[in-house]
């Protein structure tokens, strides 16, 4: 269930937005996706012919089917799979993402479908284009996503499916993490055996107003969430509400922003000092004792 909210809130936040990528590859290679262990060709991550592609089922039962048709690397539109679904159950089904990353790093696409009984759609799976020039990904060599399929009506009811697939546009010998280079104005806040949480930058002018960025990591093999608590600029109470899952054994570039609007009530047209309390615990079971809880005084 709280998947499933997860993902329908991202699919509300996502169709404002627009998409868009970069990625080369001199020579085509021969793909493949892994659903755990298993082994299945995939298509190159450029210059794909379509025509010539043999489509690739990742779920192909009694209740559906889930086919990438082809990968198109568009620098107006996007880095985009192209998939095929064909809904054969007896109820409306949601498809949706959760726990995408690629390249290592968490990274939201552009992907929500509502398939009705007996029907079948054309869809596509998206990736942002800023996303991949904040990571610094040139070139896409491994995608993870967790697929989520469930009654469209009846979020109540168990998943039909949720089942985490790997996808290597060039070959899965060709997959390679992607590892940031510490930067002269990092500033770490924690780094641990667990996880770490390194500022970036700042920008005061945002797009969603005063922004901290942010390098978060996660090095236990359990999904994390790294949230902000009841933070304060220049001493008044400033909740950015931020909350991040970060996979396990992947990395996250996001920000924690203030609105223009929420500095202009208390006030501050300057930023000096800021106070963030901040959890780190297990994402899928809250009831687990926090790997950090702490709180950090940071002065821009």
């Amino acid at each position: 269930m709280c998947n499933k909210i997860v993902a329908a809130g991202l699919a509300l936040t996502m169709a404002f937005s627009a998409a868009g990528c970069s990625s080369s590859s001199d020579e085509t290679a021969v793909p493949s996706v892994t659903q755990y262990n298993t082994i299945i060709p995939q298509t190159t991550a450029t210059g794909v012919d379509l025509t010539k592609f043999q489509p690739i089922s990742l779920v192909d039962n009694d209740d559906l089917l889930f086919r990438i048709a082809g990968i198109v690397n568009d620098p107006i539109w996007g880095y985009t799979l192209k998939v095929q679904i064909e809904n054969r159950s007896e109820m409306d089904l949601m498809f949706a993402l959760n726990n995408v990353s690629v390249n290592g790093y968490m990274c939201d696409p552009y992907f929500a479908a509502t398939v009705s009984a007996g029907m079948k759609a054309n869809k596509e799976i998206t990736f942002p284009l800023d996303s991949f020039q904040q990571i610094g990904i040139t070139e896409v060599t491994d995608i993870q996503l967790e697929l989520l399929v469930y009654d469209a009506n009846n979020w109540e009811t168990d998943d039909l499916l949720e089942e985490t697939f790997h996808i290597y546009p060039l070959g899965e010998e060709a997959a390679s993490a992607h590892l940031r280079t510490p930067q002269p104005g990092d500033l770490v806040l924690f780094d641990n055996e667990f996880c770490a949480m390194v500022i970036t930058g700042f920008e005061p002018d945002g797009v969603w107003g005063y922004s901290a960025n942010v390098y978060l990591v996660n090095k236990t093999d359990t999904d994390l969430m790294f949230s902000v608590g009841d933070a304060a600029i220049n001493g008044y109470m400033c909740n950015p509400y931020f909350a991040k899952t970060v996979a396990a054994g992947k990395q996250c570039i996001t920000s924690i922003s203030w609105s223009h609007a929420l500095l202009e009530e208390n006030a501050i047209t300057q930023v000096e000092t800021i106070v963030l309390p901040i959890r780190v615990y297990d994402a899928q079971d809250w009831s687990k004792s926090d790997l950090l809880d702490d709180t950090f005084t940071v002065n821009p």
